[in-house]
């Protein structure tokens, strides 16, 4: 891990404890090497930090195109492996990079509802993350991020983020047994988001009591990454 990249992660994690309380369950599930796509929900901003700053490896992340418009702000996401996205369609290219990275043993934070859901549960997964899964063979770990979306000021009821990593899960595992094309890759996002929905189950303190519910995609007012 490069230095600067380390300086930065700690720097984060140690605002997140001091500002929000970070729990973080399944530590023994996240590999320290290989090509593996960190497959999380997604209910807040803050998620993408989040996640890079309690993994223990330098991972790959999407970010928005217009934070690279800046020169100093696309520079600085930029050294910590941020790469752009278009929003509301399906980018290729931010894709193919995906693809690249994984090719080349990275880690990647993959959040296959492509937008931030509802708080009571999750969207219907895109299929996108089922595409890379099925040319790559990476292994998924499924993640699952509670209490991000009720974000208040520090002094008025601090929420308590937790983060709960699953176990790991081959790309054979994932795979249906005779579906190609579009099916395959939707099928595979399916199965990916439904190990994340089992993953909420093991949040500390009883905070999830059950799976929450897959909305359908019109639930949110338009196709977006926020």
């Amino acid at each position: 891990m490069r230095l600067g990249y380390w300086l930065v992660k700690t720097l984060a994690l140690v605002l997140f404890r001091l500002l929000y309380g970070v729990e973080v369950t399944g530590r023994e599930n996240i590999p320290r090497s290989g090509k593996v796509v960190f497959a999380s929900n997604h209910r807040s901003n803050f998620d993408p930090p989040l996640l890079g700053a309690v993994i223990p490896r330098e991972v790959h992340f999407f970010a928005k195109e217009e934070l690279f418009r800046s020169r100093w702000l696309g520079g600085f996401i930029r050294y910590l492996n941020a790469f752009p996205v278009r929003r509301g369609q399906l980018d290729r290219e931010a894709l193919s990079r995906c693809l690249n990275i994984l090719k080349n043993d990275g880690g990647l934070i993959f959040f296959p509802e492509g937008t931030r859901a509802p708080a009571d549960g999750f969207l219907k997964a895109k299929l996108g993350v089922g595409w890379l899964i099925a040319l790559s063979d990476a292994l998924v770990v499924p993640v699952y991020i509670h209490g991000t979306h009720r974000l208040r000021p520090s002094l008025v009821g601090r929420p308590h983020f937790s983060v709960v990593f699953g176990k790991s899960v081959a790309a054979d595992k994932l795979r249906p047994g005779s579906e190609r094309g579009r099916d395959l890759y939707q099928t595979i996002s399916d199965r990916i988001l439904d190990q994340i929905r089992e993953t909420s189950l093991r949040t500390p303190r009883e905070r999830v009591s059950a799976k929450g519910p897959v909305y359908e995609r019109d639930v949110i007012e338009e196709e977006r990454l926020r």
